[in-house]
Order: structure tokens, then sequence, then C-alpha cells
């Protein structure tokens, strides 16, 4: 795992850098702030370009740049960045060019509006929230508020072909709004009137979970278009589980495809893409959307079981087998974990520690680790130890420190390393980076909020240095 705390016995091998050559190149050509473009990227597709495809809102590519007349379209984007469509359908790179040059033109028209250059990270917000490309203000602002929340906290992500992309936490910087409270719903924006039925119903017999094939701000975006005919009661974010309404439980949503069902039901949709469930399927959303289906199910007396808490592919009216409701859907997939999902929705599940759903309060975090590697081509040991600084939020944990080694101080200099994690009940998983290579780590939290790990284990990197083994711990407190 800390192959590069010796530096002078291994090589560093070659990773994809075609991200992050545009992340740089999007802000010395265009002027938009890396961590803003990097930040906007991942919250809208976890940077995946998804081979050109359309998802609902007929978003394309990593900036889920648009296929029709709408702000922001891949057409304009192409235009401002001296590309072809077809260019910025196919190629995530000129995708998050087009996105910057779009970010761009944005920032000169906030500009125009103020009389102010566009220079502060915090005068980067309207800019953001205007790229959401919605008219109400509530779900541009809410945007605004995710991109600003991974600026806040950190990033460290891997992306399909292995590239490393990560943004320094920066845990004192201004956000526009708070997103209020936490577990059920967050805040309420109603869906178009012509895509959903209003009802007086009392009674509802059933939950179904949804996949939005799509972002989050564009899902609430879509279906408050009244030409979409479709809707859903709750959509549930991935990153911090936030649950916004958009239709009256009252009222009948049109999410199921099936009209006996959708009269009978309350449809929750999930942040995400059915063949990408490890990106978007977090614990913070299992947990938020368990809490709103158990809340469901305990005030209209429905049975917390599997025939009455169903999957959109469940949903019968479909033309062939396995397919779910008139389109034939599939989701949420055959990654989403239904026995974890349950155990929330009945409270059968590992529960929670007396520091609340995530088991990791939030507020700012410090720390120590200590790392020893030994290389076995030279049967020698180094160690490399620093202090860790950073936060919490929403059960997310973000850590900074750096290092030196001690025996070959001179080799390696001072090494940034960057833990980051999601905690579920009193345990913590994520992924460590140093200097430009990653690895899984695991921990516990204890119950008074510190975190604690010990890992251990071993890595043949080939070269020189033969095979790794490392022996890592860390401790963290509030």
């Amino acid at each position: 795992m800390l192959t590069l705390l010796l530096a002078a016995a291994c090589a560093p091998t070659s990773t994809p850098t075609a991200m992050n050559d545009a992340l740089a190149q999007g802000e010395s050509e265009y002027g938009v702030p890396r961590d803003v473009l990097a930040a906007t990227a991942w919250a809208l597709s976890r940077f995946d370009q998804r081979e050109g495809e359309l998802n609902k809102e007929n978003g394309v590519g990593v900036m889920d740049l648009r296929d029709d007349d709408r702000f922001p379209s891949i057409g304009e984007g192409a235009r401002l960045s001296d590309q072809s469509a077809g260019e910025v359908t196919d190629d995530p790179a000129a995708n998050l060019l087009a996105g910057a040059a779009l970010l761009a033109e944005r920032a000169a028209f906030e500009a125009a509006r103020t009389g102010e250059p566009v220079d502060t990270l915090e005068e980067w917000y309207p800019v953001v929230a205007a790229f959401a490309g919605v008219e109400d203000p509530l779900v541009a602002d809410g945007f605004a508020d995710q991109v600003f929340d991974v600026i806040q906290r950190g990033l460290v992500f891997t992306t399909d072909d292995g590239e490393i992309i990560e943004i320094d936490p920066q845990v004192t910087l201004w956000r526009h709004s708070q997103v209020a409270g936490s577990g059920r719903a967050n805040k309420f924006v109603p869906a178009a009137s012509s895509n959903y039925t209003n009802g007086s119903r009392s009674s509802v017999s059933k939950v179904v979970v949804h996949t939005t094939q799509g972002s989050y701000s564009g899902t609430v975006s879509w279906f408050q278009n009244a030409s979409a005919s479709v809707s859903a009661h709750y959509v549930v974010r991935s990153s911090d589980g936030e649950i916004t309404q958009m239709v009256g439980e009252e009222d009948i949503a049109w999410h199921a495809g099936h009209w006996d069902t959708n009269s009978a039901s309350i449809g929750i949709e999930h942040e995400g893409y059915v063949d990408d469930p490890g990106k978007w399927y977090t614990d913070a959303m299992y947990r938020a959307s368990a809490e709103l289906t158990r809340d469901i199910c305990d005030r209209y007396g429905i049975p917390k079981d599997r025939s009455h808490v169903i999957g959109h592919f469940e949903v019968p009216g479909c033309s062939s087998a396995g397919g779910g409701g008139s389109g034939c859907h599939t989701d949420p997939g055959s990654g989403w974990d239904w026995n974890y999902y349950m155990s929330l929705v009945t409270g059968t599940g590992s529960g929670s520690s007396s520091l609340g759903g995530t088991g990791l309060a939030d507020g700012s975090y410090g720390g120590h680790f200590k790392a020893t590697v030994t290389a076995s081509s030279y049967g020698q040991t180094d160690t490399c130890e620093g202090d860790l600084t950073g936060a919490a939020s929403g059960g997310q944990l973000y850590l900074n420190g750096t290092c030196r080694l001690k025996n070959h101080p001179d080799a390696s200099g001072d090494m940034k390393i960057t833990w980051t994690g999601a905690a579920s009940s009193d345990t913590i998983s994520g992924q460590m980076l140093a200097d430009g290579r990653s690895a899984e780590w695991a921990g516990s939290i204890n119950k008074d909020g510190a975190v604690t790990a010990h890992i251990t284990g071993s890595k043949d990197v080939g070269g020189d240095a033969g095979v790794l083994s490392y022996d890592v711990d860390l401790q963290v407190a509030m």
C-alpha cells in the first residue's frame, strides 16, 4: 500500500493523466479553478463519459452536457472550446474542456452582471449554480452546494482508467447555504403538475426503489420539466444522502410505468447508474433512503419485506422477462445490496453508534500515522510518520498529512499522504493516496469519536523492490 514510502527502492509506475491534464488546461486556458472544475465533474458524472450515451436528461459525458438546445449544450461547448461535437461526445477530456469553456462563459456573464471579476472560489458559486442549467434557484443552489461541499471536504477518486483525481480539503471554505437537517426529506421542490396525478389517497401498499440513470440535480430538474411525463415522490443524492421530495405522498407520481403500481406506491429515485453501483450506491445513500422507507412503512402500515419494498425491475407490465414497468427497466440493478438495505429498513442491521447514524460526527479532525515498509529484495525496513489534519461531514472523513523517510530522507523529501473514508456504524473504510499511488484501508470508530486503523499486508511491485510488506497505524480524534 505504501509503496512510495520506499521511494529510494522502487521507481514509480506510470499512471494515466488525461483527466488531470484536462483539468490543468481548463484552468490555464479558460481560467476555471481546477478544483471547481474537478468537483463539478465529480458531482455530475464521477468522471465517467459513459461512451457518449445519453442519460435520462439528455446529458452526455463527464460534464453532463445537453444533447439538445438547453444549456449547458454540447454544441455551444464544442464551439467555445474549438472542438467538434463528436469529440465532445466521445472523448472525456474534450467533454471536460467544453464544460470548462461553458463555465468560463458563465463567469464572464457574472462579471458583467456584478461589474467585478470572478476571482475567488466564493465568487464561482453563482457560476456553478448557473451551470446546473435549471430555472429553479433552489435546485441550482443545491447543485452548487454539492460542488462546494466536495471542495470543502476534499476528494481522492480513482477513475475507471486508473487515474487519481485529488482535491485538497478546504475546511474553512465559504458556502452559500447549509443543507437542512438529515434523514428524511431535506427540501421540497415540486415536480411539474403535468408529470403526476393529483389525488387524495390515504393508503399506500408498496415502496418502489429506482435508479435515476443520471445526476441528482439533473433528475430534479427533469421532473420539473413539463414535457417529461415522469416523476417520483423522492430523489436521494449519492454523496451524502440528501433527499428532495418532489410529489406529495397523497398524489400519484408517474414513476413505475404501471398505473396500478403507481396508484398504490411511493417511488424513491436514487442518484446514479445501474451499471456503476460502486461509484454511486454509497452507505450514506443506503441509510438515508432506508430511513425514509422505514418511515413510510411505519406511517402506512406497510410490511417491511421484499414483497412490499420492491425494485423497479419487479413492477409488472413489461413485455420481456426481468424488466419493470412499460419501459422494461432493470433498476436498481444487481449491484444494489438488497440484504443490507432491508436490514436498515427493518432495523436488524448493524445499527448505529452513540454518535448517530454514520458513527462519525461532523467536525474537524486531527491525528497521527506511522508506517513501516520492508522491501524483500533489499531486506531493508524504512519508516515514515506524520500528523494528519482534516474534517468529517456526512459520514465522510478527509485527512491530509506529510512524512519523510527515516533511512532515506534526502531521497524521499516530504511526501504527501491523503486519507479519505466513509463511515458505516462503528467502522470506516476508504482510500489512501501516497504521492500518486492509492490503496484501500479500513478501521474502526470508537464511542468517543476517535478513528483507529491498523493495516498490514504486502504487494509485489516488481522491479528492484520486489515484494513490499507494510504495517500502518492510524490514530485520529476530534
